[in-house]
């Protein structure tokens, strides 16, 4: 009789935008003594592809295998995988910002055709962005922008115009996010790509030339992919929105606020424990005050008689016996923050990458 063969094959693609290529090739190589399964990436703009295949006898064994090896790569590689199979990223960011009811706007025509043009490709883009209805392409949208610029940045400086941008975009197009570029088409060095969320701005700097367009387009979508998640924005810097910051002197990153829904609940409860054991303790301990049913009898005192139910005069101990009593206790707790800092990014890194020769 002869074996069977594995003759089922399934891929599963996992898809991260910039990466830390050192984890992705160490975990690579962790999983290289896997059997029946191989491993390809892809990558493009910044966008890196990890396309498993797998082969097995069943169809449930072969997908089993693949997204066991997924796992593996998203907890290495951790916010910067932001989906699985064939969706863009445009597709994931749009998803996140319909679960979260909200909405992003462009500042500038190439900013915005730019987003337009990775939001026309999936269905959920309309749900999400306006195609410079009420932004961009609205006159009276753009003459406040205009005016915001003048009020808050400098004049030649290029991430100051970036975050005024973005921030009179959210503004005054009534949007969660606002995206703005200086630098496209200027022949500069690098552009300035700047997100603006919640009263702070997170400024990117991206190498110019050929193809960066696509990158600022895929970077500004993943920087509000991570916002909208609560997720850290790496290798960009924080500014107070409207400020007249310093580029080389940004904020600390706030930690992610993930948590911070559970974390009061647990406080509000703690702090009703604490007020539970306080009353307990204050009324109902051993010698304790006249709350219901009176303190109880203990070694050295006297109880009351029972003539006092007749209307006879109780007895009085002559003496006193001292009782300790117990008192509530409750905690609390600090929060902490974490900082980090951006290098400029390169736009020229397309085509396949093999990281595992």
């Amino acid at each position: 009789m002869q074996p069977m063969e594995k003759n089922v094959e399934k891929q599963l693609v996992v898809r991260t935008f910039e990466p830390d290529m050192n984890a992705l090739k160490q975990t690579a190589k962790q999983l290289a003594h896997m059997q029946d399964t191989s491993l390809n990436l892809y990558g493009q703009a910044g966008e890196v592809l990890i396309v498993v295949t797998a082969r097995a006898y069943a169809q449930a064994a072969a997908t089993e295998l693949t997204e066991n090896v997924a796992e593996q790569f998203e907890l290495a590689l951790g916010p910067a995988a932001y989906g699985r199979g064939k969706g863009s990223l445009a597709y994931f960011t749009a998803g996140e910002l319909i679960q979260s009811e909200s909405t992003i706007a462009a500042a500038d025509p190439a900013t915005g055709a730019l987003l337009a043009e990775e939001f026309s490709h999936t269905k959920r883009g309309p749900s999400v962005f306006d195609f410079g209805d009420g932004s961009y392409n609205d006159s009276r949208v753009v003459a406040k922008i205009k005016s915001a610029v003048y009020k808050y940045a400098e004049e030649g400086n290029a991430p100051q115009i970036a975050a005024a941008r973005a921030a009179a975009a959210a503004r005054f197009a009534h949007a969660d996010f606002g995206v703005a570029s200086v630098g496209m088409g200027t022949g500069a060095e690098v552009v300035y790509l700047a997100v603006a969320h919640r009263g702070y701005v997170y400024i990117k700097r991206i190498k110019n030339g050929e193809g960066a367009g696509k990158v600022v387009a895929l970077s500004a979508l993943d920087m509000v992919r991570r916002l909208a998640q609560k997720q850290p924005v790496d290798r960009a810097r924080m500014f107070k929105a409207n400020s007249d910051f310093d580029w080389n002197a940004p904020l600390k990153k706030r930690r992610s606020s993930k948590y911070a829904a559970p974390i009061a609940v647990l406080a509000v409860l703690l702090v009703a424990l604490a007020v539970a054991c306080w009353y307990f303790f204050t009324h109902f301990s051993l010698g304790g005050g006249n709350g219901a049913g009176g303190a109880l009898p203990v070694s050295g005192s006297t109880s009351v008689s029972a003539g006092a139910s007749t209307g006879e005069p109780a007895s009085v101990p002559g003496t006193d016996a001292s009782v300790s009593q117990p008192a509530g206790d409750g905690g609390s707790g600090t929060p902490d923050a974490g900082g980090a800092s951006s290098t400029p990014q390169s736009s020229g890194n397309t085509g396949v990458v093999h990281p595992f020769g």
